[in-house]
């Protein structure tokens, strides 16, 4: 059981006060820069105004490379692109699910998109990785074996017991199930390095030609298991049931985790991700005493092989829930949840800090580009709201000279312009929305006139439902309250298997 390697208690709290800080540091610039260095502020805020239209700009020039990417991937016969290289008939997929409570008809909808793939699936072995708190593992393990046993090569499932020293999580959950399944494997023949590991959230459902693609991608790199494999994660599997803000909020989700893929050199992978099973082995598989899981997995794999880790997009979609709940209310507060504990991706940059300041064999490109803009994006996620919402007010109020000035109004007026051109950006987004749409629902889908108005309103919405939860999840580690891992709630409008009797689910595994 390996826990994170970071630095020595008080230098990790340090850094974790640190880290915070610097948010709330850069937050407040608006008042407190503005009261003490007004002719600064006024300079550094134009230059703010620069950097927002770059990343506005950004979205939707990388939204769109990757819109194009994804229907040209999806045209693709990725299997006859694996003759290319006869040793694809030897490879494995391990399909590992975490779970904790999910309705067993969601993960049949997810089964059942994963059995449609077109790479053949009796080279599949689906990991059911149960939460042993789960009181229905066992039933849920049986109808799922019942409905899917001769769709892969085996299903197996495992109960995952937490132990001292660990916390509740898909880390833990998946540092046990894993080693499992590869002696399962193991004794049917394959090794390590004929088996590619997919990570899926229970809710998943994988492009058809994605295990494909990845098998391809894996066999033509030059270093194969020195890459970590991330699709584009679109949260429109349960659109047709969400209230308009949610549409709104969850498809600005999907077209910023779009936009993420092309610019490679600050790309982490989130949620739904592959690697070797060979490269797992020498990572030493997962922190059991992480809860942002995804992105201190890559950077353990960042790290652990000296910055030499190729992160490749792969352009094809996985069909997502977006956070619901049975209500309005209650899927807001599952929005609310699930921006949270995202934003506590924060609590991994002392980890990242120090192993970058750290580690062994690191090239500088590798101890500070990729460690900086994962520390930035943390940053700005709540401090950018409150940069855009303060700017030069306070200058105008407490140093009218300064704001009159020759320099001031120059300045002020080009910061104007600069956030007034990031208009279009915002129609950029909603027409990405708008083709994600139509890319989900396969040309039917008609524009969606109710959700325009909320477009205009997102400095509000996105205050309530994704600024606000990460300023929680950055004043709990300002004050060292760490966040429990938190399932999101999970519907299905599928009805429900027909139950099968079984009997307990043991605490390892069941073949």
């Amino acid at each position: 059981m390996e826990r994170a390697e970071i630095a020595p208690p008080p230098v990790h709290r340090l850094l974790e006060v640190g880290t915070a800080g610097l948010t709330v540091l850069v937050s407040s610039a608006p008042v407190w820069a503005a009261l003490l260095a007004p002719e600064l502020w006024t300079l550094a805020f134009a230059l703010f105004t620069v950097y927002w239209l770059y990343c506005s700009s950004s979205v939707v020039l990388y939204g769109l490379i990757g819109y194009l990417r994804i229907r040209q991937t999806q045209r693709r016969d990725w299997v006859a692109a694996l003759e290319q290289y006869p040793s694809w008939r030897q490879m494995h997929h391990l399909v590992a699910i975490p779970i904790c409570g999910e309705p067993l008809p969601l993960l049949g909808e997810s089964l059942a998109a994963l059995a449609q793939q077109t790479f053949p699936t009796d080279q599949v072995t689906v990991l059911l990785a149960f939460e042993a708190r789960d009181a229905a593992a066992a039933r849920k393990a049986a109808q799922l074996r019942e409905r899917f046993q001769h769709s892969f090569a085996a299903i197996l499932a495992t109960s995952h017991r937490l132990r001292p020293g660990a916390v509740p999580g898909k880390g833990s959950n998946l540092s046990h199930a894993v080693p499992i399944a590869q002696q399962a494997l193991a004794e049917r023949g394959l090794e390590p390095d004929q088996v590619l590991v997919t990570i899926c959230d229970a809710d998943s459902r994988l492009d058809p030609n994605y295990l494909a693609a990845v098998t391809y991608r894996y066999l033509a790199a030059p270093s194969g298991d020195r890459c970590i494999f991330q699709p584009a994660m679109l949260f429109y599997a349960n659109r047709d049931r969400l209230p308009v803000w949610a549409r709104v909020v969850d498809g600005l989700y999907s077209v910023l985790q779009l936009a993420r893929l092309a610019p490679t050199y600050k790309l982490v992978s989130l949620s739904t991700y592959s690697l070797s099973l060979a490269a797992l082995q020498r990572t030493g598989y997962w922190d059991v005493d992480v809860v942002a899981e995804d992105s201190h997995m890559f950077f353990k794999f960042f790290f652990r092989h000296q910055g030499q880790v190729t992160p490749t997009p792969i352009y094809l979609p996985v069909w997502a829930d977006a956070a619901e709940g049975a209500n309005v209310w209650e899927t807001a507060w599952s929005h609310y949840r699930q921006a949270r504990r995202w934003a506590w991706g924060v609590s991994d940059v002392p980890y990242v800090a120090w192993q970058a300041l750290t580690g062994r064999g690191l090239s500088l490109r590798a101890r500070l580009s990729r460690p900086f803009h994962y520390t930035l994006g943390h940053l700005l996620w709540p401090a950018h709201w409150f940069l855009l919402l303060g700017g030069l007010k306070i200058v105008r109020e407490a140093h009218p000279a300064v704001a009159l000035s020759a320099n001031g109004r120059e300045l002020a007026n080009l910061s104007s312009a600069l956030l007034t051109a990031t208009l279009p950006c915002l129609l950029g987004v909603i027409a990405l929305d708008y083709a994600l749409q139509r890319l989900h629902s396969r040309g039917t889908t008609l524009p969606d006139l109710a959700a325009l108005p909320i477009w205009f309103l997102l400095p509000l919405v996105g205050f309530l439902l994704n600024v606000l939860p990460a300023i929680e999840a950055h004043l709990r580690l300002l004050l060292g309250r760490p966040l429990e891992y938190e399932v999101t709630q999970k519907l299905t409008a599928v009805p429900s298997l027909s139950p099968v009797p079984t009997r307990a689910l043991p605490d390892r595994r069941v073949v």
